[in-house]
């Protein structure tokens, strides 16, 4: 052997070094936060949006819930779950549809690559919140938050 290969395999090993030295370097850029509008357009909380789930904070910063994707029966459904109570299920959405625990249709939700929607039962706009990422799954979030499924008082 002349050693030939050991200059091609340093350089090697010294780019997988400065991959992982780069990428352990950077922060994430999880959360993304989006801010949580009433109907009036006031901000009455924010929400975390996550690779894989969406955490809602009231304006004091309090985790009030998550929702996450969850595949039943070959379906995937949106679940929404109050963070403050041991992770009870406090309702689920499914075609647009936000429903409580008990089933009951509580409002719907639209969807856009940037803004997501919530309305009440009466087709009246509950708010919307900017969620560049996730936006079906931030909807269903602040639809829980904003038609109350987190908590009984806004």
């Amino acid at each position: 052997m002349n050693g030939q290969w050991l200059k091609p395999f340093l350089s090697v090993c010294i780019c997988i070094a400065s991959m992982i030295w780069l990428s352990l370097s950077f922060a994430t850029p999880f959360p993304v936060k989006g801010e949580i509008y009433d109907s009036n357009d006031q901000i009455v909380g924010s929400a975390g949006v996550y690779p894989r789930y969406v955490e809602i904070f009231d304006n004091e910063g309090i985790l009030l819930g998550k929702v996450g994707i969850l595949i039943e029966k070959g379906i995937a459904r949106l679940f929404l779950v109050d963070s403050r109570k041991d992770a009870i299920l406090v309702g689920y959405a499914s075609g647009g549809k936000i429903f409580d625990g008990q089933d009951k249709l509580r409002g719907s939700y639209f969807w856009t690559p940037t803004w997501s929607f919530v309305y009440d039962l009466k087709g009246k706009r509950a708010g919307k919140v900017k969620c560049i990422a996730w936006p079906r799954v931030c909807a269903v979030g602040v639809g829980g938050y904003l038609l109350n499924l987190f908590h009984e008082e806004k």
